[in-house]
């Protein structure tokens, strides 16, 4: 208050007189009370009291000031015009003394805490109540404001004060500038200074703080920028000048508080201007702001700049900065700030950490800022390569450098937009021989100050040169190379294997998969990859910082040791790893054991993660309205802490998804968590076709740290395979959301390649979708959810981004949607056979109730549908086949009825009478069929190469198989069993065996005899009467393609002994019988068929004669079923009369041997030898001394035998069987040489056997037409096997046998390349081999060997063996 002490003594006069005015009186009153009152004012001498008094009463008090009465001002002016003449002064001069003395009175009790810039409530009313009187005296015309600022010029003014004063146009801003500019603006700057940092709390003081602060900036702002001619135009720009200073000074400041500061930021916010400020001044006087930011203290060096660009990002600016940045930029375009910007950097020394800083807040603020600012870039660098401008090109690379900071979600990395830039011929630097120098000499100025990921990326992607400047480019490099060393900055980022994956271009393989692949060929092979060795000589440098770090990776380690453990073990022991690196592993090994078990983290992760938790807290506060992109670029930058040293060379990232990433894994969790949250956040308030376009921003966050990209991935296919029914709707909607928006993302994503699959490299988004499995009730349910939300929400961005929608929706997970969609959802396959003539739209935005409702009302929407039309999104009849035998039987979400009824609407219903360009059949039933066969011939083999997700026994194969007999039964029927009939089941059998394998490669061989395996397990399922046809003249059978089958494919696969196996055999004896039934006559047909099989196809009748004690008794029932008769046709009958004389033979009854083939007899008796001991084998054989040929046959068998049995030694991987077999092999081995001792009595010509010329002898044809490729390639091994078990009189006659010499160098020869191939021969048997040739040389005379075979062998062992060359040349 500014009353004096004595203001009671008077009060009572005034408020006496105020109170009877309320009292009514008569007309002639009034000249008495205006004489009173004139009294009242005379007695009074101190006119200031009075004036305090007149002015202070009242009942209001507010800052509108009204309800003062016009008696008051009347009385006033009255007073002070009777007192100017009583003291002979001017009255205006008296008035303007009076209203000075109450003021500084007011003043004189300004609080200390508001800086003497705020008056405190009390003190407001009044002043409020003072203005107002003065208000009306200027109206009376006794107040001049010219000399009341001489007179308050001398107090020490109060900005509220004058605020006040102004705005009751008493003494207004413009009145005091022009007056006084220079002592006016010094001690506004400092009042306004003053008013931001005092400390208002209160409500209404802080609503003053603002109303003065707008209220003075848009004075100075309207004056300065309005008219550059007005004589204030300088003062107040000067003084906003000022400010502007003081504020970016207080940024800078660490030590400062910026709550001063951020009450100034807000006068840049466009509405305080409001309708004060033209739009043509505020546009200047944003430009004219954003400038002095810009230029503001140019402090920083280029060279500054360069070094610690990278503190410079988004997340770090400071918050007071940003925040400028916002207010400024928001009212210009970004085209129009960036060519401010541009023309900034032309004309000025700018400040480079605020020019960064601004493009970090573009970037992030403003989608439209990457295709702006790659423009510029561009302009930036035609300019600076045309002109050789080092400015310009400053500029460029400082730019370039900080929108690559920001990550990918809004600006390509700097190594692709260097690779753009400078790697192609058409780059601006390649224009000219100038451009090229000045680029190569810039880039080398440059290496002392680089930091050095960029350094790396300038040599391991040098910019393009003309050949005539590879030198200069290699002295660059070098140079670079040389700073980098000095930094102890590795620059090996090639990998040390050769990578293969389906990305364009060269690849650098990252240490990561360097590790993965040697693990994978240490546990092969169980020792060290000479890879790895030569690396760790050769390349030490990447040996020991990248390739050792990436495999001594932390981790809690299993209780058994694993094949990572057993390799770093193997290295240690051969000292490839330091003794301090070792030991370092070890203890962080143990310590996040210990982590783990206490479920601690260490103290720098726990502080990060605790910083991310809080920051996607915010996030989802701010997902529905706030500013999102802003705090996902300080997330991003939290990330990028916690794994600074992440790899991000490759294009390819390697998973191993039997070792998931422990370390992030519980950053993954709080991530997918966080957005999950997130999304069902923003959809509480909007569907996703309103809620902008924050996860696509989060996504592209995500996708710049490939370390969480990892992490994500290892925990999303845990929860989709491990934890489907754990998954609840906010997982599934957050799941969903990432999968759109990764797809929308695939141009710009990492690929990934699954550790230990041959398939090509697939997007993020692809290897999700192969996460998703169908195999059990959980998983389709889950598979179901998901495909409804995914194409929920993809249809929404895809309509509120006004894109295709295929742009948003994965193929795979459409195909999957299709499936699941009609398997579990019945009323889904009438509007996918088209069907269904309800509405065909649907408003995805508003489903509701049930999943399954869900899915058939998603499924009327057009859109949805309409993918179905392109080809990658229709998912085949193959893909269908494919998933439906991935299902557990037992665990299926579909009884059995419904399986069946699901299966047969499929295949008979949908996919027959699809077009077969849309996937289907196009009514071809036979093709239905090849598709089964093929689908399960795929799946057998897949799941033998371990190429899915979950391999098992438990499939509905019986229930496709049984709907593939139906098929083939109805296709029989329809074509009455003509020639034509199963030859496409043959020309599908013979396409799936057609390649032929490398026989030097064990690879190859091992997975044709698992395809053929596979093939005669189908073969063994199809009916019998589709594998032969009838002729035209109904009298013979048509059995060449079986013939071709058996010799061509079969005798490859052939088992036991070489022989077909029982079902096979059963199988095709069984088409023979049941066609021939056909036949006008079935015993002749028989008969010719059998014969013809004896002839050109022998392998069939061999198995048959080994299996006819089981085989008899079916083919002699069917036989009897479908003929009426008892007696089987001839040739069978030979093969049960052979049979039956074997069986009398080991019986002890000598009996006529049958009219049948030395082969096939051979084939019964040697069937039944197996079974005998060795003293009933030799009184059996002692019956046969004048039948040479079946000693030889059996002969035949024997060493056949002998190679299988050695075969099935070698592979065997257990130890007891391993013994079993040792004990068949020297069984078989002693038989051999039992008979080949007995041939040698006979004088047999049994050398023939190992003829491998191509003769046309009897002997031989045979063996090529029932034994295997690989059963003749070990002939050789057998020939040495045999002969190392004979004693040595024995030996001696073999040795002497005519062309044994010759026999034996050839087999030798051949056993030697078998050895060097690695194919199944044993060092002990080729040295034994070589004793035993040696010696067979020194017994043997000249005329062995003609001379042309002389000459053959010692050419041949020339370069093999120069000691048996020489031996074979002097053979006596």
């Amino acid at each position: 208050m500014f009353c004096s002490a004595d203001h009671s003594t008077h009060s009572s006069a005034i408020t006496a007189l105020l109170a009877r005015r309320s009292l009514k009186r008569h007309r002639d009153d009034e000249e008495r009370l205006q004489e009173s009152s004139v009294s009242l004012l005379i007695r009074n001498q101190n006119t200031t009291q009075l004036l305090l008094e007149i002015t202070s009463h009242g009942p209001i008090r507010d800052l509108s000031c009204d309800g003062v009465e016009d008696l008051q001002s009347s009385v006033l002016a009255d007073e002070l015009r009777s007192r100017s003449e009583q003291m002979q002064v001017p009255v205006a001069l008296l008035a303007a003394t009076v209203l000075t003395g109450t003021i500084r009175d007011l003043i004189s009790h300004t609080h200390a805490d508001t800086h003497r810039v705020l008056l405190n409530a009390e003190q407001r009313t009044d002043v409020c109540v003072l203005v107002k009187s003065a208000r009306a005296l200027m109206s009376a015309g006794i107040f001049s404001p010219e000399l009341f600022w001489q007179e308050y010029w001398k107090l020490q003014p109060v900005l509220e004060l004058t605020y006040h004063l102004h705005t009751h146009n008493i003494l207004t801003l413009d009145f005091l500038l022009h007056r006084d500019a220079a002592s006016v603006s010094s001690w506004i700057t400092e009042q306004l200074r003053d008013l931001c940092v005092s400390m208002a709390t209160a409500a209404d003081q802080q609503q003053m703080q603002h109303q003065i602060l707008s209220t003075v900036v848009c004075v100075l702002v309207r004056r300065a920028f309005e008219d550059s001619s007005h004589t204030l135009s300088e003062t107040c720009g000067s003084i906003l000048d000022t400010m502007m200073t003081w504020l970016l000074d207080t940024l800078g400041d660490k030590d400062s508080q910026t709550s001063a500061a951020a009450l100034w930021v807000q006068v840049f916010d466009a509405s305080v201007f409001g309708v004060c400020v033209s739009e043509d001044t505020l546009q200047r006087f944003f430009t004219h702001s954003l400038m002095r930011v810009l230029t503001h203290q140019p402090v920083f060096k280029v060279s500054d700049a360069i070094a610690t660009q990278s503190d410079w990002s988004f997340a770090k600016t400071p918050p007071l900065l940003t925040a400028l940045f916002c207010k400024i930029c928001v009212v210009f375009s970004v085209e129009c700030v960036l060519d401010q910007l541009q023309r900034v950097l032309e004309t000025h020394e700018v400040n480079w950490r605020h020019v960064l800083s601004c493009v970090s807040h573009l970037l992030v603020h403003d989608a439209q800022t990457q295709s702006r600012l790659t423009d510029l870039l561009t302009r930036l660098l035609r300019s600076s390569c045309l002109g050789c401008d080092v400015e310009k090109m400053v500029s460029l690379f400082l730019l370039s450098r900080q929108a690559s900071l920001e990550g990918p979600a809004v600006f390509p990395s700097y190594s692709d937009w260097f690779k753009l830039s400078f790697g192609g011929s058409s780059s601006f630097h390649a224009k000219s021989r100038k451009s090229t120098l000045f680029l190569l000499k810039f880039l080398s100025d440059l290496v002392p100050f680089e930091r050095p990921q960029y350094l790396k990326v300038h040599v391991m992607h040098p910019p393009l040169v003309g050949g005539k400047h590879r030198s200069l480019l290699q002295e660059y490099v070098s140079l670079a190379r040389t700073r980098l060393r000095d930094l102890k900055v590795s620059l090996e980022d090639t990998g040390i294997f050769e990578v293969v994956n389906g990305s364009a271009g060269a690849v650098e393989c990252p240490a990561q998969q360097d590790v993965e692949k040697a693990v994978t060929l240490f546990m092969s092979t169980n020792k060290i990859p000479a890879t790895v060795i030569e690396a760790s000589i050769f390349r030490r440098p990447y040996f020991l910082s990248r390739f050792l770090p990436a495999l001594l990776s932390p981790r809690a380690l299993p209780v058994t040791s694993d094949a990572r453990m057993s390799f770093i073990e193997a290295l240690r022991k051969a000292d490839k790893i330091p003794a301090a690196l070792y030991t370092s592993y070890t203890h962080s090994c143990q310590r996040e054991t210990h982590r783990q078990k206490q479920g601690v983290c260490e103290s720098s992760v726990d502080d990060h993660q605790g910083i991310l938790r809080q920051q996607f807290l915010q996030l989802r506060r701010l997902v529905t309205d706030g500013d999102v992109c802003a705090q996902l670029s300080r997330i991003s930058q939290t990330l990028r802490s916690m794994c600074p040293d992440e790899e991000t060379g490759s294009d390819v990232i390697t998973l191993n998804l039997d070792s998931p990433d422990s370390t992030h894994a519980t950053v993954a969790n709080l991530v997918l968590q966080s957005f999950c949250v997130c999304v069902l956040e923003a959809s509480r308030v909007s569907p996703p076709n309103r809620q902008g376009s924050w996860t696509a921003v989060f996504v592209k966050v995500l996708l710049g740290h490939r370390w969480l990209v990892c992490a994500l991935i290892h925990r999303l296919w845990d929860l989709l395979q491990h934890q489907a029914e754990a998954l609840s709707a906010a997982h599934v909607l957050g799941v969903a959301a990432l999968q759109v928006e990764l797809h929308h993302c695939t141009q710009v994503c990492v690929r990934v390649q699954l550790a230990g699959s041959s398939a090509a490299a697939v997007s993020v988004s692809q290897c999700l979708c192969e996460a998703l499995i169908c195999s059990t009730r959980a998983h389709m349910a889950l598979c179901l959810r998901l495909c409804v939300a995914v194409l929920s929400y993809g249809l929404c961005r895809a309509n509120a981004q006004s894109e295709e929608l295929q742009n948003f929706i994965p193929e795979t997970l459409y195909k999957k949607a299709q499936y699941v969609m009609a398997r579990l959802v019945p009323e889904m396959r009438a509007l996918m056979s088209d069907e269904d003539e309800s509405e065909a739209y649907t408003d995805v935005c508003n489903l509701t109730g049930r999943v399954k409702d869900s899915a058939v009302a998603l499924w009327r929407n057009t859109q949805i549908r309409s993918l179905r039309k392109q080809p990658q999104y229709q998912l085949s009849f193959s893909e269908w086949l494919s998933a439906e035998l991935q299902v557990h039987r037992s665990r299926d979400a579909l009884t059995d009825a419904e399986r069946q009824e699901y299966e047969q609407w499929a295949c008979l219903q949908y996919y027959l009478h699809m077009s077969q360009c849309d996937g289907g059949c196009e009514g071809d039933v036979t093709q239905i069929c090849a598709r089964i066969i093929t689908a399960v011939l795929d799946h057998h083999t897949t799941s033998q190469a371990g190429e899915r997700p979950h391999p098992h026994t438990d499939s509905v194969l019986p229930d496709l198989l049984s709907l593939l007999q139906a098929l083939l039964y109805e296709e029989l029927l329809v074509h009455s069993a003509s020639q034509d009939t199963g030859h496409f089941l043959w020309d599908l059998i013979d396409s799936r065996c057609s390649v032929t394998p490398d026989p030097d490669s064990i690879a190859q061989e091992l997975k044709y005899q698992q395809t053929l395996h596979d093939v005669s397990r189908v073969l063994a399922l199809l009916p019998a009467v589709l594998l032969v046809s009838v002729r035209a003249d109904r009298r013979t059978l048509d059995c060449r393609r079986v013939m071709d089958h058996i010799t061509h494919v079969q005798r490859r696969a052939s088992g036991s002994a070489g022989l077909l196996s029982f079902s096979l055999t059963a199988h095709f004896l069984k088409a023979v019988v049941c066609v021939s039934a056909s036949c006008a006559g079935p015993a002749d047909a028989v008969n010719a068929c059998v014969s013809e099989f004896s002839a050109q196809c022998p392998l069939l009748l061999l198995s048959a004669a080994r299996w006819w004690r089981r085989l008899s008794v079916a083919l002699s029932s069917q036989w009897k079923r479908l003929t009426g008769r008892a007696a089987l046709p001839q040739q069978l009958q030979m093969l049960d009369d052979s049979h039956s004389w074997s069986s009398r033979l080991i019986g002890g009854l000598a009996s006529a041997a049958p009219t049948a083939p030395s082969w096939l007899l051979a084939a019964a008796l040697y069937s039944v030898l197996r079974r005998c001991d060795g003293e009933s084998r030799r009184r059996v054989l002692t019956q046969l001394d004048d039948k040479d040929q079946v000693w030889l046959f059996l002969f035949l068998y024997s060493v056949m035998e002998l190679i299988s049995a050695q075969l099935s030694e070698q592979v065997s991987p257990d130890t007891t069987r391993a013994l079993s077999d040792d004990v068949c092999v020297k069984r078989v081995r002693g038989a051999s040489a039992g008979l080949l001792a007995h041939l040698l009595l006979h004088d047999a010509d049994w050398l023939l056997l190992f003829d491998q010329s191509g003769s046309d002898h009897r002997l031989s044809g045979f063996s090529t037409r029932v034994a295997s490729p690989q059963i003749l390639r070990l002939m050789p091994f057998a020939f040495y096997s045999i002969l190392s078990a004979l004693d040595s009189e024995v030996l001696t006659r073999a040795i002497r046998s005519p062309g044994f010499l010759y026999c034996a160098a050839v087999c030798y020869r051949d056993l030697s390349q078998l050895f060097m191939s690695g194919s199944h021969t044993q060092q002990q048997v080729l040295l034994e081999a070589r004793k035993l040739l040696m010696s067979s040389i020194s017994m043997s005379s000249h005329t062995c060997l003609t001379l042309s075979q002389r000459k053959q062998l010692c050419s041949e062992y020339e370069e093999l063996d120069a000691e048996i060359s020489a031996a074979l040349a002097h053979v006596t």
